[in-house]
């Protein structure tokens, strides 16, 4: 049986494909327990200093496959929405940044998978969208982290329409952070790869995790969590995990 999702640990980054292009590369049960446990093996392997998720070409990702789909039971698709959840929780405890490469069409649940990565690039070939209005359905789980992430009248209006758009309308919504040429794909990627892993692995994973705890939090509860985190911080300086602040003439 074909491995649904690869992963390949080089240099310190672990790539993660998801590997179902005859159904563009959707995400089933199966693929979501595959997806978390290679996001969790940065967790016990301190080799993973940054992830990448990715999907053989050509889709990134085509959305969710419940099981049993189209004629599952409501059982069946209330599982699967538990597991897609689940993966969503195993992106937010992280503690390695996840960067998005986007070298295939993006849509449907694709979009939450996207969302779950802390930096995107895309290919500018590339198209993304929100289909599941004209199937009669709505983004249920994807609105969870679109609401925060894009403007009410553009928001309804990517809803509404369910029409895909480009990559380039992507990065005006900010839901990627760079599009470029599909041959310098590998290359922006790169960069990024480069920058994050000159950085301490230890306070971008703390500060990581810090950030997608403080999130759904009010802002007196974030600055009481941001002291904790400070102290955490400061006494993992303590022990030379973390080195001191630069200072400044």
């Amino acid at each position: 049986m074909t491995d649904v999702v690869l992963t390949d640990l080089h240099n310190g980054v672990l790539t993660v494909t998801l590997n179902r292009p005859e159904d563009n590369n959707r995400i089933d049960r199966r693929t979501t327990a595959a997806i978390i446990a290679a996001i969790d093996r940065a967790a016990t392997d301190k080799a993973v200093r940054v992830i990448v998720v990715t999907g053989a070409a050509p889709y990134f990702c085509g959305g969710g496959r419940p099981d049993g789909h189209p004629h599952g039971t409501l059982e069946q698709r209330s599982a699967y929405a538990l597991a897609f959840v689940q993966m969503q929780e195993a992106f937010a405890r992280a503690n390695v940044p996840i960067v998005a490469r986007v070298g295939g069409h993006c849509v449907a649940g694709g979009m939450s998978l996207l969302s779950f990565c802390d930096l995107a690039v895309a290919a500018d070939d590339v198209e993304f969208g929100y289909p599941e209005v004209n199937y009669g359905q709505f983004p249920a789980l994807a609105l969870a982290v679109l609401i925060p992430m894009v403007p009410p009248k553009e928001a309804f209006d990517i809803l509404y329409s369910g029409d895909r758009f480009s990559a380039a309308r992507a990065l005006e919504l900010r839901l990627v952070n760079k599009v470029v040429p599909r041959s310098g794909l590998d290359a922006a990627v790169a960069e990024y790869i480069a920058m994050l892993k000159s950085k301490n692995q230890v306070s971008v994973g703390l500060g990581r995790r810090a950030y997608y705890a403080m999130t759904p939090m009010t802002p007196a509860s974030r600055l009481e969590y941001a002291q904790t985190f400070l102290m955490t911080l400061l006494a993992a300086e303590g022990t030379g995990q973390v080195p001191p602040p630069a200072k400044h003439d």
